[in-house]
């Protein structure tokens, strides 16, 4: 247990250093995910729809519920909102960490790897901004990794992959699709023996994937087609298969990605998944293969049309273990240590300074969310907003094209807008339907759009501005 003493150092550390700057240095949610997952928990925790997340009173069938509900949690404590939901973060990101740190510690055997791939993993800027702002994918990292550490283990194994799945959906089956292949594999190699210990697992997996797979079924129940529309087609079928929402970018868009996050690092990554690939295939080494788990992981994300810079997130971890693997091969422990110091000072010094994360400020307050905040002092219980000609522009050419799904014009610029209001938001793509909703909604409807597309011809009362944005309401 003393040897592990340094992981808990770090972790009080890291703890201590992001709930600092989280709860003194208290930014607005940023758009999009914050905003969103602020929201969607606020409304699951009043309207008590604990498996079912919403968005301005409607089910957002997009979504497993796990990770707005904790947030929602949140708003439950006598604490900011942003304060208290990117806390939870902080403590998620460090539970991630430990269970890091597990993995690295049982495949590579080496304190020193284990300890640099939380340490650099932790530090890299994806993953700290990831750590101190409202996401999904750490709630996906730590069940993937729980999952592989102990799926053996019936219910460990299932609590973590329902877990995994409640939060990220299908892409939470990963780990069993990977292991499973590796066990039908292991099993038709040594079938005598292997043939009792195969079907113990297979029984537990069937158990798991069941358990875990319950509430598809319930959403099904209650929605039907709907649930497999929004659900499958649209938030799964459709980001695979095309550029939906904007998300474009090269065919090298992850390659770019992890480059620009690990630079130089890259090469022993390189070296450590070669090597590591020809002890699978030729040695069929149990260690290797988990120590690579997540690679194919990554190359399927190349394949992937939608290209959305945080899905590279679940996977660095793997990159930042398999660039520090090597240093087990050092048969000294004060010389895997004296090289694991180089190794950080190189870090801290060239690649990520540790000054920046003082300095880098992932949000600030702004002008939609000023404007924002005046609708709520105005007390308006319905807002719409008029999204700025650009956004018009780009909606029409991306629905003439059948890159939209059915949440598209829910969002609008500025989720945001809809958390600072604290009223039921409306976003309009047509200046028409805009014009439209003036005339027909009740008065005391409030009413934003752009400066430049504000018409004084309006039957509004203007009651605030900013340099962008003007509020008024239907008297």
């Amino acid at each position: 247990m003393k040897k592990h003493i340094p992981l808990f150092i770090f972790l009080v550390v890291f703890l201590s250093l992001n709930i600092f700057k989280v709860g003194t240095d208290v930014r607005p949610f940023f758009d999009w995910d914050e905003s969103i997952y602020a929201q969607v928990g606020k409304e699951m925790i009043k309207s008590k729809s604990y498996l079912v997340p919403l968005w301005q009173g409607r089910a957002w069938l997009d979504k497993p519920p796990v990770p707005s509900l904790m947030y929602g949690v949140m708003t439950l404590i006598p604490e900011q909102n942003e304060i208290s939901m990117r806390v939870l973060t902080v403590v998620l990101s460090s539970i991630a960490l430990t269970l890091l740190y597990i993995f690295a510690y049982r495949y590579s055997k080496s304190i020193f790897v284990s300890l640099g791939t939380i340490i650099i993993t932790s530090f890299l800027p994806a993953y700290l901004q990831r750590s101190q702002s409202l996401n999904v994918d750490v709630f996906l990292l730590i069940g993937w990794l729980g999952y592989v550490l102990w799926y053996r283990k019936r219910w460990v194994g299932t609590f973590f992959l329902t877990f995994a799945v409640l939060s990220k959906s299908l892409l939470g089956y990963y780990p069993v699709a990977m292991i499973f292949l590796y066990e039908l594999l292991e099993f038709l190699l040594n079938k005598k023996k292997r043939k009792k210990e195969f079907a113990i697992y297979i029984k537990n997996t069937v158990i798991q994937v069941a358990i875990s797979s319950l509430w598809f079924f319930g959403m099904y129940y209650q929605f039907r087609d709907d649930f497999i529309q929004y659900h499958f087609v649209d938030s799964h079928f459709k980001r695979v298969t095309s550029s939906i929402e904007q998300h474009f970018g090269q065919r090298t868009f992850y390659i770019d990605l992890l480059l620009e996050q690990l630079k130089y690092g890259i090469i022993p990554v390189v070296v450590s998944t070669l090597f590591l690939s020809y002890l699978v295939i030729k040695k069929k080494s149990t260690e290797a293969f988990f120590s690579i788990i997540f690679v194919p992981w990554f190359l399927f994300l190349n394949l992937t049309k939608t290209k959305i810079a945080w899905y590279l997130y679940p996977v660095l971890p793997q990159f930042v273990y398999l660039a520090l693997y090597m240093i087990r091969f050092i048969k000294k422990p004060m010389v895997q240590g004296l090289v694991l110091v180089v190794v950080l000072w190189s870090f801290f010094t060239f690649m990520i300074p540790i000054t920046s994360y003082i300095t880098t400020d992932f949000s600030k307050l702004e002008d939609h969310q000023q404007i924002a905040l005046e609708a709520k002092k105005e007390q308006c219980k319905l807002l719409i907003v008029l999204v700025n000609e650009s956004t018009r522009s780009s909606y029409a050419t991306l629905k003439s094209v059948d890159l939209v799904i059915h949440t598209t014009t829910w969002w609008g610029n500025h989720p945001s807008m809809a958390y600072y209001s604290d009223a039921k938001t409306s976003f309009d793509y047509m200046t028409s339907q805009f014009k439209d909703d003036i005339n027909k909604l009740p008065v005391k409807t409030c009413f934003i759009s752009e400066n430049q597309d504000w018409m004084s011809g309006w039957q509004l009362k203007e009651v605030a501005s900013n340099k962008t944005f003007t509020l008024g309401i239907r008297e």
